[in-house]
């Protein structure tokens, strides 16, 4: 077996060790730079803006001494935002040189064009303004904006797009997957070089955008990635993305009908139905056949919640689709329904004392912080419950600040999350003949947020496959914090940061470029998060209108709650 170089297991020995030490420099030097700052306001007098000088560049002495600001990113950009104010003062006093030196180091840590605007527009750098160096700190700035753009991204839709157009976007979002996706190792068996071969010609010989989206939305499910996809310009909506007023779902092995959108389609559709065929295809074949291969996921549960629920009856809006129906009493028959609906917008969160004084909470969404008003508003009947439910099931994530917030009400510990790594591929290891892929991992402190009141009683959390993304990272944090049980079904196992971006003629694309772990070192992603207990549906408990999770988990708090 090929050992690791001495010297790699150095480096990650000192990395581990040296992150405290990071998080340390960073505060002390925030310090540092908040007290500079009380000095520096429109009235500051010659003494006030000398006093703010000689704080800012004690800052910047002090990581000039620290030996890993170099290899740090978090003191670099410490350092980037001291030498910023710290030119500013220098401008202010006359010390033309200072300034426009301060601004060459700072351009040689960081190019930002968020920076440009603010070097153009403050009154501070009027001395230097008319400057070179102070035009080419503009420059250097606005650099990420010119290399990073997208290729032909602001070409709007038109209905055929050239083939300068088609290669162009094909090529960016192989060439950003190529530089920032996380999980080529999930997919072992992709040649990601022989892809962009293979699909060439296909998009080449896709006349019309239409053509050419039904190409490109075939690319990035080979990542197997939820968080990697590429999605069709609004324009092409009808095309692909219209679906009936009804929503199926995969209940033991079957596929029954879940909800239906319109009253007068409940007359003939009824909860329950099992689907037996899609345009006379047998519904799993159909599902393989036509629905797989645009799926982007990783875990199984994902996979079948996105083909069953999701994208098995999605086309064209023109397009009927005929349904073979078998009622729960066995009799069959074929419906053909309107693509004329939409698909189950998240919910407004719901708050609700259940039996045996069990308070219980649905989150659908961690788009906004809703979720969080709500459960604040409901803190004075959550502290004298029995127990708490928080439904996740259908939580498709957001901000995960959001999660944190709510779990501080639950706990007086610091929350800890998912631990996460980005790639931080080293150009200059691979000229030297060093082939390989570097992992940084990204500062965890954890969340903390004290309150006067914390909820201590037992606690359950509804999962299922939908339970995704941001919600999904609650989960793991509500786990590492063993604040209470977990029950219903695996998670959708698909978080992360995506790099979001725009393809020619309005496409939109996404590539997932943060890999995260559970503290211990256990995955998740393409795995899902299992529940403590699980409890799934059946296909009588959906035809009678029950809810086994709720059940089960309300029978579990019953007793937690009697023993306490």
């Amino acid at each position: 077996m090929k050992r690791i170089p001495a010297a790699l297991l150095a480096m990650a020995l000192a990395a581990h060790c040296a992150a405290a030490s990071i998080s340390d420099s960073v505060e002390h030097v925030r310090a540092l730079r908040a007290q500079a700052d009380k000095f520096t306001n429109a009235g500051a007098t010659t003494a006030d803006l000398q006093h703010a000088a000689s704080l800012l560049e004690a800052a910047q002495r002090y990581l000039a001494g620290d030996e890993m600001a170099s290899a740090s990113q978090a003191l670099q950009l410490e350092a980037y935002n001291n030498l910023l104010p710290l030119s500013a003062v220098y401008s202010r006093q006359g010390r033309k040189e200072q300034a426009l030196a301060a601004l060459g180091k700072a351009s040689m840590l960081l190019w930002y064009p968020g920076v440009a605007q603010m070097l153009r527009n403050q009154s501070q750098f009027d001395a230097i303004r008319k400057e070179p160096r102070f035009q080419a700190m503009l420059d250097a700035s606005l650099t990420p904006d010119r290399v990073w753009k997208g290729l032909a991204s602001d070409h709007p839709y038109k209905e055929a797009l050239t083939v300068e157009e088609r290669i162009a976007g094909l090529t960016q979002f192989w060439t950003e997957a190529r530089h920032g996706f996380v999980y080529f190792d999930k997919v072992p068996e992709l040649d990601w070089g022989q892809v962009y071969l293979d699909y060439l010609p296909k998009v080449i010989a896709a006349r019309t955008t239409r053509d050419y989206y039904a190409v490109m939305r075939q690319l990035a499910p080979l990542l197997k990635d939820g968080h990697s996809n590429i999605w069709a310009p609004a324009e092409l909506a009808d095309e692909f993305y219209a679906v009936p007023p009804v929503r199926m779902a995969l209940v033991e092995g079957r596929v029954l009908v879940a909800f239906v959108d319109d009253a007068i389609l409940r007359t003939r559709v009824q909860v329950g139905d099992e689907l037996l065929a899609i345009d006379g295809m047998p519904v799993h074949d159909y599902a393989r056949q036509r629905v797989s291969p645009l799926i982007s996921a990783g875990a199984p549960q994902d996979r079948d919640f996105q083909i069953y629920t999701v994208d098995l009856l999605r086309g064209r809006a023109a397009d009927a689709v005929v349904l073979r129906l078998r009622a729960a009493n066995g009799v069959q028959r074929e419906e053909q329904i309107d693509r004329n609906g939409s698909y189950h917008a998240p919910e407004a969160p719901e708050f609700k004392m259940l039996d045996k004084g069990i308070a219980y909470l649905r989150i659908e969404h961690f788009s906004d912080n809703s979720g969080l008003k709500a459960f604040e508003a409901a803190l004075p009947q959550i502290m004298k419950a029995r127990g708490l439910i928080i439904d996740m099931r259908r939580n498709g994530g957001g901000d995960g600040q959001i999660g944190y917030e709510i779990l501080s009400y639950l706990t007086r510990q610091r929350i800890k999350g998912a631990v996460s790594h980005i790639r931080s591929d080293d150009t200059y290891n691979r000229a030297r003949g060093g082939n390989m892929m570097n992992w940084t991992q990204l500062a965890n402190g954890g969340y903390m947020q004290q309150h006067d009141h914390v909820y201590e009683g037992p606690v359950a959390v509804l999962t299922g496959p939908q339970t995704y993304s941001a919600s999904e990272d609650f989960v793991v944090a509500f786990n590492v914090l063993q604040r209470g049980l977990t029950l219903g079904e695996s998670t959708g196992g698909s978080t992360g940061q995506p790099l979001n971006f725009t393809l020619p003629g309005g496409g939109g694309a996404r590539i997932c470029i943060k890999r995260d772990l559970f503290p211990d070192g256990r995955e998740f992603v393409g795995i899902g998060v299992p529940p403590q207990i699980e409890v799934k549906q059946t296909v009588a408990g959906l035809r009678a209108g029950r809810d086994p999770v709720l059940e089960r988990a309300l029978a579990e708090l019953r007793q937690r709650s009697t023993v306490d």
